[in-house]
């Protein structure tokens, strides 16, 4: 007897048009698989068109830290609308255009806070100084960028800065003098009578680099020389005037040197002459008092006299 063997096959048959065709099994679960790819990625476009279209739209927009500016300025500047998508918005783009065009905007931070929400963390920049230009003022930032510009009235809670002869102030850009090494020796100075806190400067005067002059609390002239060591001068002025000086002093103080102390001459023997006429030395008739050299106190600049630290 026989024996039979069934053998299997991976074709059947359907009617086509009343014709029987025989059909490939794998054909067809290959075609399966293509449609279920295809029906996922179906889905998976109309999901994304639903998110972009229809899900996290801006709702609330939370700004920090801005003080100068209206927060309708900040939503208009950086181009922020309500109801935008949060997914497509691009906080770099945002940044950046608040930083190029608001002067006080010393730095900004955006991020995104889904579902629906945009947080704008913004620093404002500090006023630190007026320039006098041409009867008019501009004022500065502490990191040395223009904030205003031709302004017709002084500040008078800020110094003054006399001779920088500046060059075509622009909001929001660095200060330049047609002096190259004057806008140097200007932001080294601020910085360093901040540290010293000398917070009674009312003047800055540096027409002539190599000869830089103070006005303390409208009463006193403080002529430093050089901006060499410029940070242990300040300290040393400031231990005479807190330490040395009868309550009410006016006159000028001259830095002498870290051996020669600081000399104190009266309002009396200026009288005649303009501060930055006082020669180094005495004239005859004038009432000078030498004050020997003060270790400033809390000192802690690791400077020593004669090292250089300023330009000239």
């Amino acid at each position: 007897m026989k024996d039979i063997v069934k053998s299997q096959t991976n074709d059947e048959y359907k009617f086509i048009n009343g014709k029987k065709v025989k059909v490939s099994r794998r054909k067809r679960r290959s075609n399966v698989m293509t449609y279920s790819a295809l029906t996922v990625a179906a889905f998976t476009v109309i999901g994304l068109i639903v998110c972009l279209c229809f899900l996290f739209d801006l709702k609330e927009v939370t700004i920090n830290g801005v003080t100068l500016y209206t927060n309708e300025q900040i939503l208009a500047v950086g181009g922020v609308t309500k109801g935008s998508n949060l997914i497509r918005t691009n906080t770099d783009i945002i940044e950046q255009r608040l930083l190029d065009t608001l002067p006080y905007v010393e730095e900004v931070s955006v991020k995104k806070d889904y579902p629906n929400s945009l947080i704008i963390e913004i620093k404002e920049a500090e006023k630190c100084a007026e320039i006098e230009n041409a009867g008019r003022y501009c004022i500065l930032s502490r990191k040395g960028n223009v904030l205003e510009v031709d302004n017709p009235n002084r500040d008078t809670s800020l110094p003054l800065v006399i001779g920088f002869d500046i060059k075509e102030p622009k909001a929001n850009y660095p200060v330049e003098s047609n002096d190259a090494g004057k806008a140097k020796v200007l932001m080294q100075m601020i910085g360093d009578i901040e540290k010293s806190g000398l917070d009674k400067i009312g003047e800055i005067n540096i027409t002539n680099r190599t000869d830089l002059y103070l006005k303390y609390d409208g009463r006193i002239d403080i002529q430093l020389g050089s901006s060499l060591d410029m940070e242990y001068k300040l300290e040393s002025v400031k231990a005479v005037i807190d330490n040395k000086l009868i309550d009410g002093y006016e006159g000028l103080l001259r830095y002498n040197g870290a051996n020669s102390g600081i000399s104190a001459i009266p309002k009396a023997a200026l009288t005649t002459r303009r501060p930055e006429q006082v020669a180094p030395e005495a004239q005859p008739g004038e009432s000078v008092t030498t004050l020997p050299p003060e270790q400033p106190q809390n000192q802690t600049t690791t400077t020593q006299p004669g090292q250089y630290t300023g330009w000239q």
